[in-house]
């Protein structure tokens, strides 16, 4: 049996951790942030710093000219902050695992009410950055950009729609238009990605950003590696592609024991709480390893010695 107290608690430990959200030209931070080597005087001049509380958060944002910093600590999804949607999920056994949760879970996203779509505003509104509504917050590099900068033919600063699990490896229509799947990034990460698995790279290129900036992505010949808030993110994004649509999450990660570890490790803050009400409210299903983080370890926890390991599973 999962010992299910044992792994919320993990998960909900972390969250007392503050995060570092990256906005524009960026300090060097952990991930896939930009090391921005600029020199500007008038931007170090001009530095200042403001906080603000809202909803059981508190945000700092220190800027210097186009260099933005944001702190924001991360909340438990159940901790009332950003919403409750229990009542989603009052059909989902709670001794479900395995495959027989995956496949209630399946039933339960993938209804007659699901409404996808491709247009730039539901990306847009999903992916809105919270310090600065007329941005979005772009998925691997964690930058923020206009909303208006869509990816036009040949222009260099822009964002594009990014299939988090490759567009190539996806064989349901549907779910090449799915938001809980699309994500906002940045045009010359996303190229560098392209449809490589997600996995550790000790060692490989460092990927550069669209101003020819090294960030902290890393990539090799078989696997991409983000920055640590992304890694949860598109473990979490995965898990979702596997119930929705029956993809095999080794098609998107080098194994399922890297994805529950990342999924672990970086849990969901409250960007990705207030996204997943975003993309509901739009397209009506939910992502539920971003509201119930122990549903991932109840279907792939018994994968092997390491998963069990990982989900404190006797």
């Amino acid at each position: 049996m999962i010992q299910q107290g044992q792994f919320v608690e993990r998960v909900n430990g972390m969250k007392k951790v503050l995060f570092l959200i990256p906005i524009l030209a960026m300090t060097a931070l952990a991930g896939c942030n930009t090391n921005n080597q600029k020199t500007n005087s008038s931007s170090e001049e001009n530095s200042e710093t403001t906080s603000t509380t809202s909803g059981g958060k508190t945000s700092s944002t220190t800027s210097s000219g186009n260099t933005t910093s944001v702190e924001v600590s991360q909340v438990s999804w159940d901790s009332g902050t950003e919403g409750n949607y229990d009542g989603y999920y009052s059909g989902i056994a709670k001794s479900l695992t395995g495959t027989s949760l995956l496949s209630a879970l399946h039933t339960l996203i993938n209804n007659s009410g699901v409404s996808v779509s491709y247009d730039w505003s539901r990306y847009e509104a999903a992916d809105e950055d919270p310090n600065n509504k007329s941005n979005v917050l772009l998925v691997y590099a964690r930058l923020s950009m206009s909303k208006s900068q869509h990816d036009k033919g040949s222009a260099a600063f822009c964002w594009n729609r990014e299939h988090t699990f490759p567009q190539s490896k996806m064989s349901d229509t549907q779910s090449k238009s799915d938001n809980h799947i699309i994500f906002a990034s940045e045009k010359t990460v996303n190229a560098a990605r392209g449809n490589l698995k997600m996995g550790v790279v000790d060692d490989g290129s460092v990927v550069k950003d669209f101003n020819g900036n090294a960030t902290t992505c890393k990539k090799n010949s078989s696997l991409f590696d983000p920055h640590n808030q992304a890694r949860g993110i598109v473990a979490r994004t995965t898990m979702y592609a596997a119930a929705m649509y029956n993809f095999d999450p080794e098609d998107n990660f080098e194994s399922i024991e890297t994805m529950l570890e990342w999924h672990i490790n970086y849990g969901a803050d409250s960007f990705d709480m207030i996204r997943n009400n975003t993309v509901y409210g739009n397209q009506h299903n939910r992502n539920p390893f971003v509201d119930h983080p122990e549903m991932g370890c109840k279907i792939w926890g018994n994968t092997s010695n390491k998963t069990r390991e990982l989900c404190g599973i006797n």
